[in-house]
């Protein structure tokens, strides 16, 4: 009886990439939602700082734009923007993006 039950296979042509994509959303969704308590953490302990020294703590600055660069890998996967996988399928952002970006805000 369990013989006769079909078996799943991801190298069979009437496979559907899309499932295998939904488990990968789901998993970087919930990847995504555990980086935001982190995140919400570094902005309470960075306004410590801040009320402390007067002035944000750099490595904390970089840290948690890390996070939020990885975090919009994520979304944009998610969201169909882009087919490639995040990490640990890709390299880790780099942040020097979000810096090209506020650059060519601050010219206009």
């Amino acid at each position: 009886m369990i013989s006769n039950l079909k078996k799943f296979n991801i190298n069979k042509p009437n496979f559907n990439p899309a499932l295998l994509r939904l488990l990968y959303m789901v998993a970087f969704g919930i990847v995504a939602y555990i980086l935001i308590w982190p995140l919400l953490a570094l902005s309470v302990i960075q306004f410590g700082f801040q009320l402390i020294e007067g002035i944000p703590n750099a490595r904390l600055v970089s840290l948690s734009n890390q996070i939020i660069l990885y975090i919009l890998q994520i979304f944009e996967y998610i969201t169909y923007q882009t087919d490639q996988k995040p990490y640990p399928f890709s390299s880790l952002p780099i942040k020097t993006e979000k810096k090209a970006r506020s650059k060519t805000k601050e010219k206009k």
